[in-house]
């Protein structure tokens, strides 16, 4: 007669097996809005920020400007004074001799947010500029003039004080 009776211990709320059909879909649902919210707070999809056409699923990049830098045999050497956030910039190759200020873009692998520009003026043979930005950290680095004729990249490290720059595309 006691084996018709349910006990007191096999209430819903302790049951190991309640737990387990109720807290699996609660922790897919957080889960789920978590991955939502870190997607989002991440900004864009791209991690370069390139100018590219898409057409289906071929991303298309413009290689123009790299392709003229390589046919001008350019190649830059770049150092940094961290202390003073002073950039000095070394060309070689043909540059022309209108071209007073380039471009150079420190772009963050991670975060576009933190991405700067730094205009470089002519000074004789080289080129400088200043950013009062917080320069610690690697950065992937985009050199060109004001008119996008030609296009250097390079990388800068997190301990570096100088980097080499040249043509994107290499044949």
């Amino acid at each position: 007669m006691n084996s018709d009776r349910i006990p007191r211990d096999s209430r819903a709320l302790r049951q190991p097996v309640f737990w387990l059909v109720l807290g699996l879909p609660l922790l897919g649902i957080v889960a789920g809005i978590g991955i939502v919210v870190a997607a989002v707070a991440s900004g864009g999809s791209d991690a370069l920020s390139l100018s590219v056409r898409r057409t289906a699923q071929i991303q298309t990049e413009d290689t123009a400007a790299d392709l003229a830098a390589l046919q001008r045999g350019l190649r830059a050497r770049l150092q940094l004074d961290k202390e003073r956030g002073v950039f000095s910039l070394q060309i070689d190759g043909t540059v022309d001799a209108a071209t007073q200020d380039l471009q150079l873009r420190l772009l963050h692998p991670l975060r576009a947010q933190w991405d700067r520009q730094v205009t470089l003026a002519r000074s004789g043979d080289h080129w400088q500029g200043r950013s009062e930005a917080d320069l610690s950290g690697a950065w992937n680095l985009r050199l060109q003039p004001a008119d996008a004729s030609w296009r250097l990249g390079g990388r800068l490290d997190a301990s570096a004080v100088q980097a080499r720059l040249q043509p994107l595309w290499q044949q």
